[in-house]
């Protein structure tokens, strides 16, 4: 069974782009675009993986990540984070907050690629 991912991202036309680049990959993927229906979309299919933004409408990203991490079946599921963000302090709080890898926007989808098998690795 491929592995399936929630893509949580509020600009339009990077969701699709990396939806069509994860299903060409063979992941099965959800997609929300924002943190409030990430987060009902994740209770509803408990996905393998979640990928999301940090800054976008409704909850967060650093909302999200705390949500994920007082939930009984969200708390075991891996988050990647990506951001235009680059900073330090931003990249240690989204760690801190429970993320499992942190890529900063732009990047090349290979870089992200190689975290998400990372992550199913771990998990």
């Amino acid at each position: 069974m491929n592995a399936r991912i929630l893509l949580i991202e509020d600009k339009t036309g990077l969701l699709e782009t990396l939806k069509s680049l994860l299903e060409l990959h063979d992941y099965s993927v959800i997609t929300a675009r924002n943190g409030e229906e990430g987060l009902s979309m994740a209770i509803q299919h408990l996905p393998d993986l979640v990928i999301s933004d940090i800054y976008m409408p409704a909850i967060n990203g650093y909302e999200l990540l705390d949500r994920f991490r007082e939930h009984p079946q969200l708390c075991k599921i891996p988050v990647l984070i990506t951001s235009a963000k680059k900073e330090d302090n931003e990249i240690k709080d989204a760690l801190q907050k429970g993320a499992t890898g942190y890529l900063v926007k732009p990047f090349v989808f290979a870089h992200l690629h190689e975290q998400i098998k990372k992550a199913l690795a771990k998990h």
